[in-house]
């Protein structure tokens, strides 16, 4: 369910406006900043209703879309998807691979020892 760049920016709008939306509410939020024109947005959308990301409706010649999958879903499963392919499923190989390359601060390994102890105090 790998999202391109644009394809997430538009996952955002739809999860920002929190709403059913159409191709020309997509258009008025996105459409000017990143200079797509209608068919390209209209394309993003087909491919995230494919991707099972929107579902859509059709209201006489308009189509509505809403989202299929909340953000911390879409979150949760390309973490999992991440730490299955580069770690191994192993979230330790992944904080040890961040600590060791110099990825997290001295302040962030605090901090998560501090979650990690307010989760399991024993």
């Amino acid at each position: 369910m790998k999202l391109s760049a644009a394809e997430y920016e538009i996952m955002e709008c739809v999860w920002a406006l929190g709403r059913t939306v159409s191709g020309m509410d997509i258009m008025r939020a996105l459409g000017q900043e990143k200079g797509w024109k209608q068919p390209t947005v209209l394309t993003f959308l087909s491919r995230l209703v494919e991707k099972g990301l929107l579902e859509t409706e059709k209201r006489g010649k308009l189509r509505s879309y809403t989202a299929a999958m909340t953000r911390e879903a879409y979150k949760n499963s390309e973490t999992r998807d991440f730490l299955a392919q580069l770690y191994g499923g192993s979230i330790q190989n992944m904080v040890a691979c961040m600590a060791d390359g110099g990825g997290i601060s001295p302040e962030e390994l605090e901090a998560l020892r501090a979650w990690l102890k307010e989760r399991d105090p024993q």
